[in-house]
């Protein structure tokens, strides 16, 4: 039988989304570390810890799940997005350095320092993907706006080979990347136009038909994870869920206020959150994606 009803179809529109949002309901919100100004880039390594940073005072911070939060390095380059391979190798954006380094062994090497003849802004977020590309960000925010030589905020592209190329020439700040768990929807965060932004990426790992899946009227939207179902966690005011097209499905809010996102643990069930003033750990109804 035909449903002609509009009404109808709204109600069952309206249900579907109570139910999501009954995923995300009323969760106990762990405060893992506290006393700290500013905390960024957390990154779930494969060895089972998790690693964030400590960016003004330049230090990367691990924590074991059940224990404390101790020092991993220092003098990190003003390090502020973070990312592990499955195989335990971590990849940095540092900002201050204005450049993309890599941590193997205990010993870093620099990926790349700029484009085109000219210094990076001051790499942001970082993304990889499973055929070893990786993404990153580099906008100027602050004083970098006065140091900058690239004429444009950038979405450039390492291959696994080592080359580096331009994704997308911006006039505007685009600052927290993630991936769909199937490797082809690249989603970013627009600091300046406060938009959660979709971009498909192919083989070759070019992007294609960027939309504006939402506009973040909660605040400025920085970092931002995904997991396994495919809804996209965004920091801003509170942690706010979204599904592939868009739409909000819920929030955690957290006591202090969110920078970026990952899921972490063996399960993935576990959302750790770096925020002003901490590190938070949320328990989730979902797992979410691992380092791939």
């Amino acid at each position: 039988m035909l449903l002609r009803s509009t009404g109808f179809v709204c109600l069952l529109a309206f249900l579907a989304c109570v139910s999501f949002a009954q995923e995300f309901g009323k969760t106990e919100i762990m405060e893992v570390a506290r006393g700290l100004r500013y905390t960024d880039g957390p990154a779930w390594s494969p060895a089972g810890f998790l690693l964030f940073a400590d960016v003004p005072n330049n230090r990367l911070l691990k924590y074991v799940p059940g224990g404390a939060t101790s020092l991993l390095r220092e003098n990190t380059g003003g390090a502020s997005g973070l990312a592990f391979d499955k195989s335990g190798r971590l990849y940095l954006a540092e900002g201050t350095a204005r450049r993309v380094g890599k941590i193997e062994d205990d010993k870093e090497s620099v990926l790349t320092k700029g484009f085109e003849g000219k210094a990076l802004n001051s790499p942001n977020d970082l993304v990889l993907r499973r055929n070893g590309d990786l993404i990153f960000t580099d906008p100027a925010f602050g004083s970098a706006m006065e140091a900058r030589e690239l004429d444009f905020h950038g979405l450039f592209r390492l291959s696994s080979k080592g080359e580096v190329s331009v994704l997308k020439r911006s006039q505007t700040r685009l600052n927290g990347l993630a991936l769909s768990p199937d490797d082809n929807t690249l989603y970013a965060t627009d600091a300046d136009r406060r938009l959660l932004l979709a971009m498909d990426v192919n083989n070759r790992g070019e992007v294609r038909n960027e939309r504006e899946l939402a506009r973040i009227d909660e605040g400025i939207p920085a970092g931002l994870c995904v997991d396994t179902k495919g809804h996209i966690y965004v920091a801003a005011d509170r942690i706010l869920i979204y599904d592939k097209t868009g739409t909000l499905l819920g929030h955690y809010t957290t006591p202090g206020k969110p920078t970026n996102c990952i899921f972490g643990e063996p399960d993935g069930m576990a959302l750790f959150v770096t925020a002003a003033g901490g590190l938070y750990r949320i328990q989730s109804s979902i797992p979410g994606l691992l380092p791939r």
